[in-house]
């Protein structure tokens, strides 16, 4: 019959058992679980133990104890191994009955039964959606087992049916465990079991379908379909049919479109455990959010606002885009805009195809206006007070830009700005031990030590002089690991006297919890107090190197031990992050922290965070260039406020040789993640070092000056380069141990770009012995060839500087390579190839989280894959992108410019998509759409992606009948070609062979000039047109004029340029360009 499986406490899962069989059978002897001697014992007791209470007849139990052959005098043999086992096993537990014998216990004592009733309670727990209590039984359960069952018996039917009997209890503790996981949507636990009960059945469809859920729910789909197409083949060759109905649904519900993504959230925490007494002040902000723009939670440090806004913001995730921006670890008000765009994943890096960028350079705060006004956004703002008239600016500026945006924040004081109300954060009531006060201490003090009772008189008054302040409550709670309720009154009594006789200045509230603060400290040893106040310059957080270095001086010889003291005291969190123990400071305390820091101590801890700091960037930018970026990428995400705070130190006390080492860190971590404001931000500070700092120790100061001047032009500052220009000559000149790829890269920035100047500085580099030289020169040298048109070259010295940095281990330079080849191949109509190159620089701009950028390039890709006639590869890896940019998580945090050019690059692609599937007009007006999506007009002359746009799109127009829609664009597009192609320095041929192709088959499809548009389209065969987009191709103009004018006149056009060099082709395009 069925076991009760009520027989065991969910709430006590732990069994005594007395008989063991899931591993050696044993017994328990004196309180101790002991292996039974002898093979016919252990037989005899397993026979027994697998039917508890039952009786066994002799003839049963003498086949399962000897299964071969019966001993001559069976009956007797039987009983002297029943005499044995009985001796061995408590007293009574082994009984003669008129049946036979039998074994007397419960399921609880037996580990077989045990676990199979956990079995049953686990399955009611989860068919009544109690996952978690499921989870436990299960684990309770499997604790049981101890090895092999029947691993110490004889071959036969007995060891058989246990190892069978075990195997189902383990085989169904593992679904159960798997559908528990699935129920609480912990993929990533269920993955490891669900494949599992697939390895040990092929055929098993749940087992299947439950790894297809499981694959489906990480985002893994094409996985979880696989899993389907395996089983189907399997089922169809071995068993001649199909999988079942529920499965077949479930593989076509995996391939249907996905439901609507929820508003995507940024910055946003997991709750610790639940918020408190707080549901009043939630809804009392929620209504006072519908009718205030700005909203800010004021009160005192300590008083839960941070844990507030970030509960509001978890319920309102549900229904807009939320983003939370910490501001605690700023310094100055310079860096809010920043650290706004920063938390929102905002970038300036420009969607490029080679060379051509995409999008005009915009200001920090332009950036985020647009970014935050297409949508409607919940913004918070946490720890506002010590920049409050900063944050006050930039948030009317925003509320300004958009009626979309809502702005919550938290502040010690409010902002006072008219958008704004305020909302005072009471304390938690405290008015009985039901009260939210006397809740949230008898929480958490359960949760330092489980099981306490605590005198409810005492815990209302400690809620009392805590004036309900929740963090001051969750701190005093800390101590009930050491000392009664009642003590920790008598000791907070005693130090708040003393406190608000001495202190009067602070408000009531806060001057509460900095005595709680102050009595945690107190508490602590010498050398944890120093350590702690030494420390609270990590905005960051710290490792204990960090630490050791900082705080390992007078007073504290042992910083680890004085870490783990502080810890303790749940003065600092730790956090595993990158294999690597992090541990950071609440903000409450590091500010009170700091007070305890006298002015000599300040100074020895301000010149060793110094010191700690530029040894960091020196090793970062160490390993730049010892080609580890993925390791610094890693060093620099963790440290990047402490280091930026240190540089914010360095300049402001003149201290140049560290500023340079912690800039050139910085900026070069900035450049990569497209952050390009922050170096332009920070090129007037490092330009006002003084000139004798130039020829300092290390390579900094030139790698400082190499990384202004790749941006000081770029932002529109020419006399800024020239400054930038001098500065780095004169520090090159003046140091004579500059590393050679770093040496070199300064050269060409600094040398004559006219004349044989450059050509001969490359030739040189090239065959340089230094790998980083040759590396440089290969790639500059490869995109000068291809602004020139020389492709093949261009794709040679890209394949050697790829090979380099390959050798090398250069994952930068590998990427950066990979993306030059893929641009090479793409204009120059070998999609095929630009597809590889451009998912190889996508894997790897992803690996050095450069996220925006591995974006772009698997958009090129699927671009590359529509031009080579892969066109439903193409659509689904461009609608990949498209989620990316409008659904993915920079939803919210996109640049409103940038993500408008990277949706036109996107339509144009599925232009050329409709069009080479034979639907022209639906091509034709997405390439419309596309010009309009990213705005091209008559300032659009410093935007090269944009004149390239527009040539696809005016192209297309051309060659497919439909030029008249398209004569305004074509205006705009003469007009900014020749202010932006029309210099004297390093024009960009093959950009300017895509316009001269696409407005000469405009005037010959047009009637426009068609002898001009004939000459226009020949020449620009000459200077290598980009054929990015398959309507770009020259070839296919030169057909279509032909059906307009005839094959004599355009192979006659084409004759007559024959002999026309790139140089005199460049000119003549350019005049007749001209109205």
């Amino acid at each position: 019959m069925p076991l009760d499986t009520r027989a065991v406490d969910v709430d006590a899962p732990v069994a005594r058992i007395d008989v063991g069989v899931l591993g050696p059978v044993c017994t328990r002897l004196n309180g101790d679980l002991v292996s039974i001697p002898g093979t016919r014992a252990r037989a005899l007791l397993v026979a027994l133990a697998c039917a508890p209470g039952q009786s066994r007849s002799v003839g049963a139990l003498l086949d399962d104890v000897w299964p071969d052959a019966r001993p001559r005098a069976p009956k007797n043999a039987l009983q002297t191994q029943v005499s044995r086992l009985r001796s061995a096993l408590p007293p009574g537990t082994l009984q003669t009955s008129p049946a036979g014998y039998r074994l007397v216990s419960t399921p609880e004592q037996l580990d077989l039964t045990c676990a199979e009733v956990r079995v049953g309670q686990a399955r009611a727990e989860l068919a009544a959606g109690s996952h978690d209590a499921a989870l436990v039984l299960v684990d309770a359960a499997r604790v049981l087992w101890r090895g092999e069952p029947g691993s110490d018996l004889p071959d036969g039917v007995l060891a058989d049916d246990l190892r069978a009997r075990a195997g189902a209890a383990a085989d169904a503790l593992d679904a159960i465990e798997i559908a528990a996981l699935l129920g609480k949507k912990d993929f990533e636990r269920a993955l490891a079991p669900a494949r599992r009960a697939v390895a040990r059945d092929a055929l098993d469809e749940p087992a299947a379908a439950d790894l297809m859920r499981c694959l489906h729910g990480l985002g893994r789909s094409n996985d979880a379909l696989a899993v389907f197409a395996e089983l189907r083949e399997r089922l169809a060759d071995r068993l001649g049919t199909d999988p079942s109905g529920e499965l077949i649904e479930l593989n076509a519900e995996i391939l249907a479109p996905p439901a609507p993504r929820a508003p995507v959230s940024v910055g946003l925490r997991a709750s610790p455990n639940v918020l408190i007494g707080r549901e009043r002040d939630i809804d009392a902000i929620e209504n006072l959010m519908t009718r205030a723009r700005v909203t800010t939670i004021v009160g005192p440090g300590g008083s839960g606002k941070t844990r507030l806004a970030n509960e509001i913001g978890s319920r309102a995730a549900s229904s807009k885009p939320v983003a939370l921006v910490e501001l605690a670890s700023l310094r100055s008000g310079q860096d809010v805009v920043a650290t706004i765009s920063g938390t929102l994943g905002l970038s300036e890096t420009d969607l490029k195809i080679g060379g051509i960028g995409l999008g005009r350079m915009r200001t920090a705060g332009e950036r985020l206006r647009e970014a935050l006004s297409g949508k409607p956004v919940l913004l918070i703002l946490d720890n506002c007070e010590h920049l409050i008239d900063d944050v006050a600016s930039v948030v009317d500026d925003l509320v300004g830009a958009s009626e979309l945006l809502t702005v919550l924040a938290t502040s010690r004081a409010p902002m006072s700005i008219t958008s704004e109300s305020a909302y005072p954060l009471p304390p938690l009531s405290a008015g009985g031990i039901d009260s939210p006060a006397a809740t949230l201490f008898v929480s958490r003090a359960r949760a330092v030590r489980p099981g306490a009772s605590f005198d409810p008189v005492e815990v209302n008054r400690l809620c009392r002089t805590l004036d309900g302040l929740p963090l001051a409550i969750e701190l005093a709670a800390a101590r009930v690991r050491s000392l009664t309720v009642a003590d920790i009154n008598t000791r907070l009594e005693h130090r708040f006297a003393l406190l608000r006789s001495s202190d009067r200045t602070r408000p009531e509230r806060h001057r509460t919890l900095h005595a709680v603060i102050e009595w945690s400290w107190n508490l602590l040893e010498f050398s944890q107090q120093r350590a702690l106040a030494r420390l609270c310059g990590f905005p960051a957080g710290f490792t204990v190197d960090a630490a050791e270095r900082v705080a390992g001086f007078e007073g504290v010889d042992d910083v680890a031990d004085a870490l783990d003291g502080l810890v303790r005291q749940s003065l600092l969190t730790v956090v595993d992050e990158n294999d690597h123990v992090r541990y950071h400071m609440l903000e409450t305390v590091r500010e009170f922290g700091e007070e305890q820091l006298g002015d000599d101590e300040a100074a020895e801890v301000r010149a060793r965070m110094l010191a700690w700091g530029s040894d960091v960037a020196r090793t970062a930018a160490g390993g730049y260039r010892a080609v580890n970026q993925i390791e610094m990428i890693r060093l620099l995400e963790a440290d990047h406020d402490n280091l930026l705070d240190i540089l914010r130190h360095a300049v402001d006390k003149a201290c140049w040789p560290e500023a340079y080492a912690l800039f050139a860190a910085l900026a070069f971590f900035w450049a990569l993640r497209g952050a390009h404001t922050e170096v332009l931000n920070w090129a007037p500070r490092m330009m006002d070092a003084p000139e004798d700092v130039l020829g300092g120790d290390d390579d900094h100061v030139v790698l400082t000056h190499v990384v202004l001047l790749a941006h000081v032009g770029r932002g529109g500052g020419v006399r800024d380069a020239a400054r930038v220009r001098v500065r780095l000559r004169r520090s090159l000149r003046e140091r004579a141990g500059v590393e050679p790829g770093l040496r070199f890269v300064g050269e060409v920035l600094i040398g004559r770009t006219d004349g044989r100047g450059l050509p001969r500085r490359l030739a040189d580099g090239v065959r340089a012995s230094d790998a980083s030289v040759r590396s440089a020169a290969f790639m500059i040298r490869a995109a000068l060839a291809e602004n020139f048109g020389y492709l093949h070259l261009a794709a040679q010295d890209a394949d050697v500087a790829y090979a380099i940095a390959v050798d090398r281990g250069d994952v930068w330079g590998i990427a950066t390579a990979s993306q030059s080849l893929g641009s090479i191949h793409g204009q120059s109509g070998r999609s095929e190839l630009a597809v590889s190159h451009y998912a190889r620089a996508a894997d790897l701009m992803w690996e050095l989280h450069s996220y925006d950028e591995s974006a772009q390039m698997r958009g090129l890709a699927g671009a590359a894959l529509i031009a080579a006639g892969r066109i439903d590869e193409g659509r689904k890896l461009i609608d990949d992108v498209a989620a990316m940019s409008v659904d993915g998580e920079s939803a919210i945090a996109a640049d409103a410019d940038q993500q408008d050019q990277r949706m036109a690059s996107i339509t144009a692609t599925r232009a050329e998509a409709d069009i080479a599937e034979g639907r022209i007009e639906s091509g034709l007006a997405l390439y419309r759409r596309s010009t309009e999506i990213a705005g091209f007009s008559d300032d659009s002359h410093n935007d090269p992606y944009l004149t390239l746009l527009a040539s696809a799109s005016v192209a297309a127009h051309s060659l497919y009948g439909a030029a008249d829609r398209i004569a305004d664009t074509v205006v705009v597009l003469q007009s900014v070609s020749l202010a932006r192609l029309g210099g004297t320095e390093f024009r960009d041929l093959p950009q300017l062979g895509s316009v001269a192709c696409a407005v000469g088959s405009f005037d010959v499809q047009s009637g426009r000039d068609r002898g001009r548009g004939v000459r226009l389209i020949a020449l620009s065969v000459k200077v290598y047109a980009r054929q990015d987009y398959s309507s770009m191709r020259p070839e296919l103009h030169l057909d279509a004029a032909r059906r307009v004018l005839g094959a004599a006149a355009v192979d006659a056009a084409v004759a007559r340029v024959a002999h026309t060099t790139r140089a005199e082709a460049l000119d003549e395009i350019l005049e007749l360009l001209r109205p």
